[in-house]
C-alpha cells in the first residue's frame, strides 16, 4: 500500500487507466506482462488531487527480478477549451478472410503547444493450424508536455516528436515435430511518442527468428537470432545474437536446461566491440508436491557483454497449505544488467544493484484474512533504499448487514537514507436494508510524510418512487513539507415514478475545496466551490419531449501573491423535441448563462433536425447562434454562430441503467392511456 501524486490534478473521475506492466530487465522495450488496476479494489484516487492510494503491494521486482512499474494515464481539468483530447477507433472484422483491421486516431490539443496528433493502423490475419500474422504502423506529430516520471522539454521548436513506429509478427505452428516458428520485426524512430499507451524505447530496432521444436519424446530445442540496432544523440550501438537452448525433462520432477549464446556488440560512440559467449545451466526441481527449487548460473566464456553479466540465480517455493505460500529467490551477479537502449527519456524503471533477495510469505489466514511479507529496494533522489515489508489485511463479516475490512503494513528499513514506514487501512460496508447500502474506508501512510484519505458513501431507494445517493471524501497530506487538503462532497435525490418513465426530477449538490500550502504554513491554493443543480425532464405526449435544468454555483479562489475572487454564476437550459414519426425529429435548445459579479450574460440558442438510425443512436444537424453582453456593452452583441453536427444515444436503453422501456420513455402507451383503457 502507498501513496502516489499524479502530475495533475483535477482529474476527471471515471477516465483514468492504470496498469502494472512487467518488463524484460535486460530489454526494457519488451513487456513481458500488462495487469489492468481497478478503481477500489486496487487503488483509491482523490481526483481533486491527482493523489493515488494503492490497496495492494507492488513491488520493484517479480519473482524473476525484472522490473515492475505502474502507467497511469487520465484525462484532468483544463482552463479552456484549447486544451483538449479528441480520439477516434474504428474496427472491421472480415470473418470469411479471417482478417481484422483497425484504425487510431489522437488529437491533443495543450494551448501554446499547439498539436499534437497520434495515429495508426492495425491489422491481424489468421494463417493455418492456428498461426498469426499481425501488423501496427504508428506515426506521431507535434509537441507535447508529459509529466511524472517522464519530461519531454519546455515546448520548445526542438520538441517536437515526429516519428514513425513499426512492428511486424509471425507466429506459425508446423505440423513436424511440433516446430513452431515466431518472428518479429519492430522499429521506432527516434522522434516517435505515444504518451497513451505503451512507452518505446527511441530510436531502436529489433529483429528476432526462432524456431522451437521437439528433439525427442523428453526434450526440445529452439534455436534463435537477434539483431538489435539503436541510434539516437545518446547512444549508437547495435548487437547481434546467436542463440541455442535445450531442455531436457526428466522424469516428472527434474527439468534441466542448457543454452549458448554468441554476442557481437558494438557501440559507435566509444569505438568498443565485445564478442561474448555466454555458457547457462539450470535446473528445477519439484523435490515434493509443495516444494519446488531452481538453479541457474551464466557464465561468459571470456569478456562480458553488458547486458549480459556472469551471475547465478537460486530460487525456492513452498506450498505450505492451500492457502500459504513461501518464496526466496537470490540473484548474485558480477556486474549490473545495463540495457545497451536510450532510456533516458522513457521512465523504465532501472537499478544499479548487482545482488538482490526476494523472501517472504503470501498466506491467507483463514477464509477471510491475507498475511504477505516482501523485501523490497527502490531508487529514489537519495539513492537505493531497500525494505523488509511485513502486512495483515483482514475481512470480518459480522453479520449479513455488517462486515469490517481493516490492514495494516510495516516497512524496516535496511539499508540507505530512507526510513521505516508504516500503512494502515479500516473500513465497513453495511446494508441495513436490501435496497440502501453504506460503505466507509480509512486509509492512512507515514512515509516521506503523513497522507490520509477518508471516503464515506450511501446510496439507496429511500421509497418506491425516490431514490438518493452521497458520497464524502476528505484527503490530507503533508509530503515534503508541503500540507494540502481536499475535501468532495455530493449529495443526490431523483424522483422517478416506479411505473412510468413520462416524468422525473434530479437534485443535486456538489461541494470542492481544495488548499495547498508551504513549509510555512502559509496559504498558497485555495479552490472551492459549490454546486446545486436541478434537471428535469417531460414526455408531455406521445411526440412531444422536453428536458431543462437550472443551476447555481459560487466558486472562490486564491493564490499566494494574487487577490481573493469569488464569483456566483448560474445557467438555465432548456431543450424541447418534436417527432414527426419514427425516424424523424426536429428539436430546439436555449441556454443562458450569467454572473452577476462581472456583468457579464450569454445566451445561445440551437434548432437541429435529427434522424435516428437505431432506435438508441441518433444523428443530427443545426444552427446554432450565440450572443454576448459584457460591462460597457449596449445590449446583446452576437458573439458565434453557425452550423454543427451531432451524435447522442439513449444510454438508459443501451446499458439498462434504469430499466427503461425499449419504446421509449413512456412505452408504447402512456399512463393516461392506460387509465381510459380501465374505465372502458
Amino acid at each position: 500500500m502507498g501513496f502516489a501524486r499524479l502530475s495533475h490534478a483535477e482529474v476527471l473521475p471515471g477516465s483514468e487507466t492504470v496498469v502494472i506492466e512487467v518488463r524484460d530487465r535486460r530489454n526494457p522495450e519488451t513487456i513481458l506482462s500488462r495487469e489492468s488496476l481497478i478503481r477500489s479494489v486496487d487503488y483509491n484516487l482523490d481526483a481533486a488531487t491527482g493523489e493515488i492510494f494503492f490497496l495492494r503491494p507492488i513491488s520493484s521486482f517479480d519473482f524473476s527480478f525484472n522490473l515492475v512499474q505502474v502507467v497511469a494515464t487520465y484525462e484532468y481539468r483544463t482552463d479552456s477549451m484549447s486544451q483538449a483530447v479528441y480520439t477516434a477507433r474504428a474496427y472491421k472484422n472480415f470473418e470469411g478472410l479471417g482478417l481484422k483491421l483497425g484504425l487510431s486516431l489522437v488529437n491533443q490539443r495543450q494551448g501554446e503547444f499547439g498539436s499534437f496528433v497520434l495515429g495508426g493502423i492495425d491489422a491481424e490475419k489468421s494463417l493455418p493450424r492456428g498461426g498469426r500474422l499481425r501488423a501496427e504502423l504508428a506515426t506521431s506529430r507535434g509537441r507535447v508536455f508529459s509529466g511524472g516520471n517522464v519530461f519531454f522539454g519546455d515546448g520548445g521548436a526542438d520538441d517536437r516528436h515526429d516519428g514513425n513506429a513499426y512492428r511486424v509478427e509471425l507466429d506459425q505452428p508446423l505440423s513436424w515435430r511440433e516446430t513452431r516458428l515466431r518472428a518479429s520485426f519492430a522499429r521506432a524512430d527516434e522522434g516517435f511518442l505515444n504518451p497513451f499507451g505503451q512507452t518505446v524505447t527511441p530510436g531502436s530496432q529489433r529483429t528476432d527468428v526462432s524456431v522451437e521444436l521437439r528433439a525427442t519424446k523428453s526434450s526440445r530445442a529452439r534455436f534463435s537470432f537477434t539483431d538489435e540496432r539503436n541510434q539516437t544523440d545518446n547512444v549508437d550501438n547495435s548487437r547481434q545474437t546467436a542463440s541455442l537452448l535445450w531442455t531436457q525433462q526428466f522424469g516428472e520432477r527434474l527439468r534441466a536446461q542448457f543454452g549458448f549464446d554468441f554476442r557481437h556488440f558494438k557501440d559507435e560512440i566509444t569505438g568498443r566491440e565485445t564478442d561474448s559467449n555466454l555458457v547457462t545451466v539450470g535446473a528445477e526441481y519439484r523435490a515434493t508436491d509443495k516444494l519446488q527449487l531452481s538453479a541457474k548460473r551464466e557464465q561468459n566464456l571470456g569478456e562480458a557483454d553488458p547486458t549480459y553479466p556472469n551471475q547465478t540465480t537460486l530460487a525456492a517455493t513452498y506450498q505450505w497449505n492451500q492457502y500459504t505460500k513461501l518464496f526466496f529467490t537470490q540473484r548474485l551477479a558480477s556486474a549490473p544488467i545495463t540495457p545497451i537502449g536510450d532510456v533516458a527519456g522513457t521512465g523504465f524503471a532501472a537499478t544499479a544493484a548487482r545482488n538482490e533477495t526476494a523472501v517472504g510469505v503470501e498466506t491467507k489466514l483463514g477464509r477471510y484474512a491475507n498475511l504477505n511479507t516482501r523485501y523490497q529496494i527502490e531508487n529514489g533522489i537519495g539513492g537505493t533504499d531497500s525494505f523488509a515489508v511485513i502486512g495483515l489485511s483482514n475481512r470480518l463479516p459480522v453479520s449479513k448487514e455488517l462486515a469490517l475490512d481493516f490492514g495494516y503494513e510495516r516497512g524496516f528499513h535496511l539499508k540507505g537514507s530512507g526510513e521505516n514506514f508504516n500503512a494502515a487501512h479500516l473500513g465497513f460496508a453495511w446494508q441495513p436494508a436490501e435496497g440502501f447500502r453504506t460503505t466507509g474506508r480509512y486509509e492512512m501512510r507515514d512515509r516521506g510524510g503523513v497522507g490520509s484519505v477518508l471516503t464515506l458513501g450511501a446510496a439507496g431507494r429511500l421509497l418506491d418512487n425516490v431514490t438518493s445517493l452521497g458520497r464524502f471524501q476528505l484527503s490530507r497530506t503533508n509530503f515534503a513539507g508541503r500540507e494540502s487538503s481536499a475535501l468532495a462532497a455530493t449529495a443526490a435525490l431523483a424522483w422517478r415514478p416506479l411505473h412510468r418513465d413520462s416524468v422525473g426530477l434530479l437534485f443535486s449538490y456538489t461541494r470542492r475545496d481544495l488548499a495547498q500550502q508551504n513549509g510555512a504554513g502559509v496559504a498558497e491554493t485555495r479552490d472551492r466551490s459549490d454546486t446545486l443543480s436541478t434537471d428535469g425532464y417531460l414526455q408531455a405526449s406521445r411526440n412531444v419531449e422536453l428536458y431543462g435544468r437550472f443551476a447555481l454555483k459560487f466558486g472562490d479562489t486564491s493564490s499566494q501573491g494574487l487577490g481573493r475572487v469569488s464569483t456566483l454564476t448560474y445557467m438555465t437550459q432548456g431543450r424541447a423535441v418534436y417527432r414527426f414519426g419514427r425516424f424523424v425529429d426536429v428539436a430546439g435548445e436555449g441556454r443562458w448563462l450569467a454572473q452577476p459579479a462581472s456583468r457579464t450574460a450569454r445566451m445561445s440558442f440551437g434548432s437541429e433536425a435529427g434522424f435516428w438510425v437505431l432506435p438508441d443512436l441518433r444523428l443530427g444537424g443545426g444552427y446554432n447562434w450565440t450572443g454576448a453582453t459584457e460591462p460597457g456593452a449596449i445590449g446583446l452583441s452576437p458573439a458565434r454562430r453557425g452550423f454543427y453536427f451531432t451524435i447522442s444515444s439513449k444510454l438508459s436503453n443501451l446499458f439498462d441503467l434504469f430499466g427503461t422501456s425499449k419504446a421509449g420513455l413512456a412505452g408504447e402507451k402512456g399512463q393516461d392511456e392506460e387509465e381510459e383503457e380501465e374505465e372502458e
